[in-house]
C-alpha cells in the first residue's frame, strides 16, 4: 500500500509541473485578431486566449511567426505549445496538429476600389467594357454578311435598274453597301430599294435579319453596362480568374485562389506579407482585387480608407478560427469547456463588441 501511495503522489506531482514553465505560444501580426501596441500584445484572439490562460492558472509567454504556415509548423515540431491568432481550422491542418473549438467564423470576401465616380473614370470604364474582342468579332462577322447581302443584291438588280444600281461593280458594290447599312442602322434608305423578286427576298431577309441583330445588340450592351460599368468587372468569385489578385502569403486564402480556375483561365495570384501591403498595390493599380479573411478586410478598410476601397459580394468559402495545439495536447478539453464557458457567459461576444464594434 505504501508504495502504491508513493507512485500516486510522483503522478499528481508530475501533473502538477507538466506546465511549470511558461506556456510557448506562437503568433503572428494579423489586427485585430493578434498585434502589438506600445509594446504589448494585443487582439481579439490574444484577449481571448487571455481569459482562457487566466482560468487554467497558466503563465505563457508568445514567440512570433510571419505566416500561418509556420505558426502550424512550430506546433507541429513542438516548439510551441499553442497558436494563437487568426488561424482557420483545416482538414490539412489537423492532419498535423489538433484544435480547439472554433471561436470565431469566418469566410473569404472580395475587395476592390470604389469607382469615383468622375468623367474620365465613367468614360474609361465604358470604353473598356464596350471595345472587347467579342466586339470585335462581331463587327468583322457582320461587315462579312453585310458584302454577302451587298453582292446578292447588286446582282439582281443592275440588270433591272441600272440607275441606283450601276453596272460598274465597284460603283455598284457602293450603292449596294450604302443601301445594306441604311438597312441596318435605320431600317430603310429613301429612294433606293429593290425592284425585282429576287432582290425584294434578300431584302426582305435582310430588313428581318437586321431587326433581331440590333435588338440584340441593345439588350447585350444594356446588360454590360449595367453590370459591369455599375457594379464593376468582380463581384464574385468567378470573376477572379484572369486577373490579378492580392493576398497574404502563407494563407489558406493563397492556396484556395491558386486551384480558382475558370474556362481554362487562372487568378494571377500576387502575395504579400500583410494586409496594409496588399491595399497599397491595389491602390496603385497593381491588381484588381484584394482576397482575404472578411473580418480582417472588413476591420483594415474602416481602420486605413473607408473611402477607397469597398467589399463586395458575400462571404464565400466560410471557415473556423481556433487556437492551434500539439496533437493529443492536455490542454485541449480544458480549453474547450472554458471556451464554452465564455460563451455562454458573455464574455467572447463583449470581445467581439470590443474588436468588431456593435455590428459583429
Amino acid at each position: 500500500m505504501r508504495r502504491i501511495g508513493v507512485v500516486f503522489l510522483l503522478v499528481v506531482g508530475l501533473a502538477g509541473n507538466l506546465f511549470a514553465e511558461p506556456v510557448k505560444v506562437v503568433t503572428r501580426d494579423i489586427e485585430p485578431f493578434s498585434f502589438e501596441r506600445d509594446g504589448r500584445r494585443v487582439g481579439f484572439a490574444v484577449d481571448l486566449w487571455d481569459n482562457v490562460a487566466r482560468e487554467l492558472q497558466l503563465e505563457y509567454e508568445f514567440v512570433s511567426a510571419e505566416t500561418a504556415k509556420q505558426m502550424v509548423e512550430s506546433v507541429q515540431t513542438k516548439a510551441s505549445d499553442a497558436a494563437v491568432g487568426a488561424l482557420s481550422i483545416t482538414a490539412e491542418r489537423e492532419k498535423v496538429i489538433d484544435f480547439s473549438q472554433p471561436f470565431y467564423e469566418s469566410g473569404l470576401q472580395i475587395l476592390v476600389t470604389k469607382n469615383s465616380g468622375g468623367i474620365s473614370d465613367i468614360i474609361g470604364t465604358l470604353f473598356r467594357n464596350i471595345f472587347t474582342w467579342q466586339l470585335a468579332v462581331g463587327i468583322v462577322v457582320t461587315l462579312v454578311v453585310m458584302f454577302i447581302i451587298s453582292h446578292l443584291v447588286w446582282l439582281y438588280e443592275h440588270p433591272l435598274n441600272e440607275e441606283m444600281w450601276p453596272r460598274s461593280y465597284l460603283q455598284g458594290m457602293y450603292e449596294s453597301f450604302w443601301w445594306t447599312l441604311s438597312i441596318f442602322l435605320v431600317g430603310g434608305a429613301d429612294n433606293k430599294g429593290p425592284v425585282g423578286l429576287g432582290g425584294r427576298i434578300v431584302a426582305t431577309i435582310w430588313m428581318l435579319a437586321s431587326v433581331i441583330a440590333v435588338s440584340l445588340l441593345t439588350a447585350s450592351l444594356s446588360a454590360v453596362l449595367t453590370v459591369n460599368s455599375l457594379t464593376g468587372d468582380i463581384s464574385k468569385p468567378n470573376d477572379l480568374p484572369g486577373k490579378k489578385v492580392a493576398t497574404i502569403a502563407g494563407s489558406t486564402c493563397e492556396t484556395w485562389l491558386n486551384k480558382l480556375g475558370n474556362n481554362g483561365e487562372r487568378v494571377k495570384v500576387e502575395t504579400f506579407p500583410d494586409i496594409p501591403a496588399c491595399l497599397a498595390a491595389l491602390k496603385a493599380g497593381k491588381v484588381k482585387a484584394v482576397v482575404f479573411d472578411a473580418p480582417i478586410l472588413k476591420y483594415y478598410v474602416k481602420k486605413i480608407a473607408p473611402d477607397d476601397f469597398e467589399l463586395v459580394g458575400t462571404p464565400f468559402e466560410r471557415n473556423n478560427y481556433g487556437f492551434g495545439l500539439q496533437q493529443d495536447s492536455p490542454l485541449r478539453e480544458r480549453i474547450n469547456q472554458i471556451l464554452l464557458d465564455l460563451n455562454e457567459n458573455g464574455v467572447t461576444e463583449g470581445l467581439k463588441e470590443k474588436w468588431f464594434g456593435v455590428e459583429q
